[in-house]
């Protein structure tokens, strides 16, 4: 990952970056020097910035929905979405087009260390705007360190502690180590890290800038971070801390509008009936009034969920259904005969990655209610469910006759708030926590699938075991031999992933035993 990546990490944020900058910038061989203000203001003055590319997390959860059905008709799934779904390794290591998740959140680092150890070389700064810009560079860091530790590591355990972590990069230097830390030490970096953003001065969150550092940004990244690592009292007290911001508001969406749209195929018409936060255009999704921190992951397939998430909802009552499971959107790609073709839509190509107002209800309830806090913990839940389902509906409020009854009405909400990516990076960590009731196994059917691309003579039934090795996505080879191979590929074993095959022809069961078994 040395010089290959960083010369195409700094090509990219050049590309991204104002003309001032390209007028500006110094270009010294290794050494990339920022000198003006106008420079740290361009790596930093657009949203898009700071958007994750989904990648295989999209599929990769029980909340996608491709079936055997769908994918004869579509007639082609992206090799993402296979890959994600069916839990591959080997065909996701050996791609030859490189990974975007990894690649991006890398950018940012490069980024974030461009301005942490340049910072000292511009002079048409205050020492406002310098302790601003650096809380950003490290709460971008922070951020894209975490991305890459749920999507490329195994959740974080006192079990899991010493597994293989992340490349701690702190400067540009093509030179620099990039063998993977152990995941205690990859954790450490990342709440160093947001220790260091949480020393900005910004109390509030900008009206027109809500990608930017704030307190209540960080404060709420750190109430994930803390879940995610078992820290229920620290949890709990950063989302309360984060709630006191009156700047991020929970929408009411009885109070949200719906844009139906007609759709035609084949001679008929229909109308879906999207929500208005579908049609947002990129200035409205950035600074959409539930986000602390306006972050996204991008997503360029359709989404399109499982029936056991569609399950979840009271169809009659749940805002949420009425607003983003849509009938007949998939006749808007020219698709239509499955079923009443319903699609999952928010915010169009993007999911929510940075923290919301509802995550932070849903965070410290559960905190809560894990050190045992229960009743307590329902009155959160509750705050977020006035402002998601009708509000004519006689059963608005729910209730809890014990801590595990609800931990898991909690955990229901949260699956109900917050599908797709997050739903797949809970799996991972509610594998890992102090209770089993809450395990989760992955199971679906669908065709064989090897080289990124699907054999349709053969069914195979896929099972994610919980605790499974695959909870951890392979690094690209290109990626390992860039870094000279000092970067290590995850370790997978024959329980990773269980597929059992039936050829459509012989009617044959195949072998047990799992395709993404091989160790590197």
């Amino acid at each position: 990952m040395k010089k290959i990546i960083y010369l195409a990490a700094f090509c990219a944020f050049l590309l991204t970056s104002c003309n001032d900058y390209l007028d500006t910038v110094q270009n010294k061989g290794n050494d990339e020097v920022l000198s003006s203000s106008k420079q740290v203001e361009a790596l930093f003055g657009n949203s898009r910035t700071f958007n994750t590319p989904a990648g295989l997390n999209t599929a990769a959860s029980d909340d996608y929905g491709m079936t055997i059905e769908l994918n004869d008709m579509l007639g082609y799934v992206d090799e993402n979405l296979l890959n994600g779904m069916t839990w591959n390794v080997q065909d996701v290591a050996a791609s030859q087009y490189g990974d975007q998740t990894w690649e991006a959140e890398y950018n940012k680092i490069f980024t974030a260390n461009l301005v942490i150890t340049q910072i000292g070389e511009i002079k048409d700064l205050t020492e406002a705007n310098r302790t601003e810009y650096l809380a950003q560079a490290h709460l971008m860091r922070a951020t894209a360190m975490w991305n890459l530790a749920n999507t490329y590591c195994m959740p974080y355990s006192r079990e899991t502690a010493g597994e293989p972590g992340l490349p701690l990069k702190t400067s540009t230097s093509y030179e620099e180590n990039v063998a993977r830390s152990t995941l205690q030490q990859t954790y450490d970096f990342i709440l160093a890290d947001l220790e260091e953003a949480l020393k900005t001065t910004n109390t509030g969150i900008a009206d027109n800038r809500r990608w930017a550092v704030s307190k209540p940004a960080v404060e709420a990244l750190m109430a994930r971070y803390y879940l995610f690592t078992q820290d229920y009292e620290q949890a709990a007290k950063y989302a309360s801390e984060a709630l006191k911001c009156g700047d991020a508001e929970l929408v009411d969406y009885n109070d949200l509008p719906f844009r139906p749209s007609d759709v035609s195929l084949e001679g008929e018409v229909e109308t879906v009936n999207y929500s208005s936060l579908y049609r947002y255009g990129d200035n409205q999704v950035a600074n959409f009034k539930e986000n602390y921190l306006s972050q996204y992951y991008t997503v360029e397939q359709v989404l399109v969920p499982s029936e056991s998430l569609m399950q979840l909802y009271d169809q009659a009552t749940d805002l949420r259904f009425r607003h983003f499971f849509n009938k007949y959107a998939l006749w808007e790609q020219g698709i239509g005969g499955y079923g009443e073709d319903i699609v999952y839509n928010k915010f169009k190509e993007r999911i929510q990655a940075g923290p919301t107002v509802a995550e932070m209800l849903l965070t410290e309830a559960e905190a809560l209610a894990r050190s045992g806090k229960w009743q307590e913990a329902m009155v959160l839940v509750n705050k977020l469910r006035v402002a998601r389902i009708d509000r004519t509906a006689e059963d608005i409020m729910l209730e809890a006759g014990s801590q595990q009854e609800a931990v898991e009405k909690i955990l229901e909400e949260r699956h109900r708030e917050m599908p797709f990516i997050m739903r797949w990076f809970d799996i991972r960590r509610l594998a890992f926590n102090e209770t089993s009731y809450d395990d989760v196994t992955v199971e679906r059917d669908f065709y064989q699938v090897s080289d990124n691309a699907v054999n349709d003579d053969v069914v195979s039934h896929y099972v994610l075991p919980v605790k499974s090795k695959r909870y951890a996505q392979p690094i690209v080879y290109t990626e390992i031999a860039r870094s000279n191979h000092q970067i290590e590929q995850n370790a997978y074993d024959d329980n990773s992933v269980v597929v059992t095959s039936q050829s459509l022809d012989s009617g044959e069961d195949g072998d047990d035993g799992s395709e993404e078994g091989e160790e590197y």
